[in-house]
């Protein structure tokens, strides 16, 4: 074998060796050669995202995290407000941009329990537009487990600084509570029957209600009697519906005739009427008193015998006359043709 022969094989072998690391960094590295197009993502705390780290949908990697970029102190020029503190470049690729919409939410999750922290993209609603090249987004924070853990500690230490300087009052605490729970054990064991007592006396009481509920149900509300109330209730009720209108009618003509007949007697000319008239009945009034007294006046004169008719009717020997002669002409009528 010649020397040259020898220097290209190895010189092909190292060639197939660089190619296969090549295509092994590819890989493993997830290098793609699609075309992609950014999205901004800006967070308060993406906390431990990395760039580089994967951008998937439902698992899938579409993309991965470009360049991390601190904005801190920095104001938008539109709003004049302090804008997000970090900003997160994405590059996604270009074939999942139709499935990615104005409205879907971007946050930070892991892989398992302490995996890889990646960017997750839940895509949103069909009926919104999809994002461009470009756009800026708002993404949800990942919870603080370092700022939990570090608070947790505040907090235990905080109550372990609290036991060792109120052992003593613990101690009494525990003790009264002790003390407590024996009393009440001891009073329900002295009180054992007593408390069974008013335990059957609540249990009788209980049975009684029901059974009153039971009977004041029977009779109120199962009682035919008050159904049949019900329904006649029911049906004057649609009765009294059925006529109100009608009624209504009625008395608001009643009531128009009964203005319209006030206004006839209220009338001026009638008012006149009405005076002449009461002052006609006054007169004759005064008129009949004078009659009576006159008339009073011709019965005393009677009474007194003062008079031809007084004397007629007060004088007995003038009465007996007229009796005897009525009596003669009763008994001799011919009297009364014949003169002697």
């Amino acid at each position: 074998m010649s020397q040259r022969s020898i220097e290209v094989k190895v010189g092909v072998l190292i060639i197939v060796a660089l190619a296969l690391l090549g295509g092994f960094v590819v890989v493993m590295g997830g290098l793609s050669f699609e075309p992609t197009y950014k999205v901004y993502v800006d967070f308060e705390n993406p906390g431990g995202l990395q760039s580089g780290a994967p951008v998937k949908i439902a698992g899938v990697k579409v993309g991965k995290i470009g360049v991390i970029e601190f904005r801190g102190g920095q104001t938008d020029p539109t709003t004049k407000e302090a804008v997000a503190p970090i900003r997160v470049e994405a590059n996604i690729e270009k074939r999942y941009q139709h499935a990615i919409y104005a409205n879907a939410r971007w946050y930070v999750t892991t892989q398992g329990v302490l995996g890889e922290q990646f960017l997750a993209v839940e895509t949103g609603s069909p009926d919104q537009p999809t994002l461009q090249d470009g756009a800026v987004v708002r993404g949800i924070s990942p919870p603080r487990l370092d700022l939990l853990l570090s608070e947790t500690y505040e907090l235990l230490h905080a109550a372990y600084t609290g036991i060792t300087k109120n052992e003593k009052k613990i101690s009494e605490t525990f003790d009264g509570l002790h003390s407590t729970l024996k009393g009440t054990g001891d009073f329900f064991k002295k009180n054992d029957e007593k408390l069974d007592n008013i335990v059957g006396n609540v249990e009788t009481f209980t049975v009684e209600a029901n059974d009153t509920l039971r009977s004041a149900r029977t009779r109120y509300v199962d009682n035919p009697q008050i159904n049949r109330i019900i329904n006649n209730v029911e049906r004057t009720t649609v009765t009294v519906n059925k006529n109100l209108d009608p009624m209504l009618n009625d008395g608001r003509q009643v009531l128009a005739d009964t203005r319209k007949l006030t206004g006839t007697l209220t009338a001026p000319g009638q008012l006149k009427k009405y005076e002449k008239i009461t002052s006609d009945v006054s007169d004759t009034t005064g008129r009949a008193r004078l009659a009576a007294a006159d008339a009073q006046s011709i019965v005393a004169h009677v009474k007194r015998g003062k008079g031809t008719v007084g004397a007629m009717v007060m004088d007995e020997a003038l009465y007996d006359d007229l009796q005897e002669m009525l009596r003669d002409l009763k008994h001799n009528p011919w009297k009364f043709f014949w003169r002697q």
